[in-house]
């Protein structure tokens, strides 16, 4: 039952990355107001974030959907690291620039975005570690 919750919230941070990059590429990249360094610091993340992070997590969450523990608990794992490296980066970024310190809608996207990968960054990695030893 575990492997089928963490298998949808796999499915569902995979989607909200694409929908993240969605709302960036249709909004935040076309906004003439938009500082140029930050534009430039986040059009570096769409391919690790679509290139390999949200595919890690549909194939982790395929294996454990499938009993393919050994796939499954594998892309978990690597997903949740993969996490927690582009989690700290744009939290250490976003720290470094201020950014958290404006009222800006901009703002709290970022301290979402950060505190969602990094927490589940956290609980994918942990579960990973946890049941690396059934495969």
């Amino acid at each position: 039952m575990l492997d089928l919750i963490v298998a949808g919230l796999e499915i569902f941070i995979g989607c909200g990355i694409i929908g993240f990059w969605i709302y960036f590429f249709t909004v935040e990249n076309n906004d003439p107001n938009q500082k140029d360094w930050y534009l430039k610091h986040e059009r570096s993340f769409p391919l690790p974030d679509l290139g390999w992070i949200t595919p890690c997590l549909f194939v982790a969450a395929y294996g454990l959907i499938t009993g393919d523990q050994k796939l499954g608990i594998f892309f978990t794992i690597l997903s949740g690291s993969a996490m927690i490296f582009l989690g700290l980066i744009d939290l250490l970024f976003s720290l470094q620039q201020g950014i958290f310190k404006t009222k800006d809608f901009q703002a709290y996207i970022n301290i979402v975005v950060v505190l969602i990968t990094l927490i589940f960054a956290v609980v994918f990695s942990l579960y990973g570690w946890f049941n690396f030893s059934s495969i």
